[in-house]
């Protein structure tokens, strides 16, 4: 879900900064979500929250992202008003206790991945326009790749099998390469890089314009539950589920009524890539050495340096505040109780 919705706003934000070096952002971006499902992070006990802090803000920014892009597509008029909608009318469900079905989850991918496969044969049916202006420096693949990143980890649980998360990211990637790849050959990386709604504008390049009520359904379908379950994955945990959600929901309100789409994106690739610098770190510091920790590391911090400082200071705060929150929220161990001496 959280590609399918995001890919709204990904693929005109990364053509803007890579052109056709998009695709191996999305490889190198690849690559580190699979160094996350290699294995789960190794945090010592003592240190658990701090992760689950990371975990919750990268969980929750994808609220407003979505919510803005169901409005950027939509009604780009009242699109701060409209993306508070959305984050309210999610924030409500969620705190009624409503959860989406597992065969409604199916039956929505299924029409995503049929929407995917209709755009790219749109892209490939109609030959494409003369290419403007020149190729963007190798540079922007490290740029890609981060806005990318959180689209391929951010639907991801912890539970689960590896050898199946591995099947699920490596289809992702071959979703998102293919049709980044479609509407590279269509519009050219200038042009889509240039695009506010790049999906609405490739249909007419491809002189589909009669697909556009289509889309709009797609939009609908992609976005509402990929906020639902993103509000859903950064509420879990705590013990009052309607407070916890009413409280989320409250954060993601004020940045989808302040964010633009690619603002939004922006800032849920520096908190995802957050989360893999504080795993690996601890990681590290429960073991003395982690081959897949210190690549990870290595990677996040080269993905970050691409992203601007002002979303890095916005991510250390908000990891900063959600770490807080779930270490005065989570039960104590019975090592941690107070002692407490006879008379």
């Amino acid at each position: 879900m959280w590609l399918g919705a995001g890919l709204l706003v990904a693929l005109a934000a990364g053509a803007a900064v890579a052109g056709w070096w998009l695709l191996a952002g999305i490889a190198l971006a690849g690559l580190l979500a699979g160094l996350q499902v290699a294995g789960p992070a190794t945090v010592p006990p003592r240190a658990e929250w701090l992760l689950d802090g990371a975990r919750t803000a990268a969980r929750l920014a994808g609220v407003p992202l979505f919510a803005a892009a169901f409005a950027g597509y939509l009604v780009p008029r009242y699109s701060a008003l409209t993306a508070l909608g959305v984050v309210l009318l999610v924030t409500a469900v969620d705190a009624a206790g409503f959860t989406l079905p597992r065969p409604a989850r199916g039956w929505l991918l299924g029409v995503l991945l049929a929407a995917a496969a209709g755009l790219v044969a749109v892209c490939l049916a109609i030959p494409p326009a003369p290419a403007v202006g020149g190729t963007p420096p190798f540079s922007g693949a490290f740029a890609a790749a981060a806005v990318f990143f959180p689209l391929l980890t951010g639907g991801r649980g912890r539970g689960g099998q590896g050898r199946k998360k591995a099947w699920w990211l490596a289809g992702s990637v071959a979703v998102a390469l293919a049709v980044c790849a479609a509407a590279l050959y269509q519009m050219g990386g200038v042009r889509l890089g240039l695009s506010r709604v790049p999906l609405r504008d490739l249909l007419a390049a491809g002189d589909a314009q009669a697909l556009l009520p289509l889309l709009a359904g797609v939009v609908v379908i992609a976005t509402v539950p990929a906020a639902l379950g993103a509000l859903a994955q950064a509420r879990s945990g705590f013990s009052v589920r309607p407070v916890a959600s009413m409280a989320c929901g409250a954060v993601a309100a004020v940045g989808a009524v302040l964010l633009e789409p690619v603002e939004a994106l922006l800032l849920a690739a520096a908190l995802a890539l957050a989360e893999v610098l504080v795993a690996g770190l601890l990681t590290l510091s429960a073991r003395r050495w982690d081959v897949r920790a210190v690549l990870s590391v290595l990677l996040a911090i080269v993905l970050l340096a691409r992203i601007p400082p002002g979303y890095l200071l916005l991510a250390v705060v908000f990891v900063a505040v959600a770490a807080v929150i779930r270490r005065s929220a989570r039960p104590r161990r019975p090592s941690e109780q107070p002692r407490t001496t006879p008379e």
